[in-house]
């Protein structure tokens, strides 16, 4: 069976001259023109549109699409199948990637806005007023402190519910835990915070040991405990009341 422009269009899912454009760049070649002048295709040039636009729906650069489109002309489809996971895997790193600086970016925004609703009604700006001064300060290495928490400072006495991780390494964080965490045989609640039970190997003690340190140095509000008897670990992980919220996202809650 053949297809005009716009029917093709229609049954793919895209506007026609978006098809048109396809053949500009020589992501696909020109179709057959029937004997009147009109682009026609088939039931495989239909096919091979759908998996250009699956695979640009995916956020894969043209010059990328390109490349399996070649592959699926020619490959079969567990070649060009690991190809196409090659390549969400790059995708899925960038978005998480950028996912975690738009978080502390939020979180950077709400803390600007929360100090300068503060601002004298009056008087000029100046270097020490609330417009130069409301953005969190980096610390000694150049990381800044992003609150995690909205509402008033904490006391000088008390650890400030916020992180210094850079954005870009917030996501490979977050996947850590949440590997940990899903090894976890049982939790349960403890003051503060929550209880995970693991069985016990030197291997798994030593992730635990070393996320614990990793988080610790970025997120203070922090208290990890670990207890070890006989084929068993705990861990325990409890915060101040205000960031409750922040441990039950990380470390999930008990039913």
């Amino acid at each position: 069976m053949t297809y005009r422009i716009a029917a093709a269009a229609e049954l793919v899912g895209v506007p026609a001259t978006t098809l048109r454009y396809y053949e500009d760049i020589g992501l696909v070649e020109r179709p057959a023109r029937g004997a009147n002048g009109y682009r026609t295709y088939d039931d495989a040039d239909l096919a091979r549109l759908r998996f250009i636009t699956a695979t640009k729906n995916l956020g894969i650069p043209l010059t990328d699409v390109a490349e399996l489109v070649k592959a699926y002309d020619v490959e079969d489809c567990s070649t060009v199948a690991h190809q196409v996971v090659e390549m969400v895997a790059q995708r899925l790193a960038q978005t998480q990637a950028r996912i975690g600086e738009l978080v502390a970016l939020a979180a950077r925004l709400q803390t600007v806005s929360a100090r300068l609703a503060d601002a004298p009604a009056a008087g000029p700006c100046g270097d020490g007023c609330p417009c130069a001064t409301a953005a969190p300060a980096p610390l000694a290495d150049r990381r800044t402190l992003v609150p995690l928490t909205r509402g008033p400072a904490a006391a000088p006495d008390e650890p400030m519910i916020a992180c210094s991780l850079d954005a870009a390494s917030v996501p490979e964080r977050i996947s850590d835990w949440q590997a940990l965490v899903a090894r976890a045989t049982s939790r349960e609640a403890v003051v503060g915070g929550i209880a995970l039970t693991f069985l016990s190997s030197p291997a798994l003690v030593a992730e635990i040991a070393r996320l614990a340190a990793a988080e610790q140095d970025c997120c203070t509000f922090f208290t990890f405990t670990v207890q070890m008897t006989t084929g068993r670990v705990r861990l325990e992980v409890q915060t101040p009341p205000d960031a409750a919220d922040v441990a039950a996202a990380m470390f999930g809650t008990v039913p």
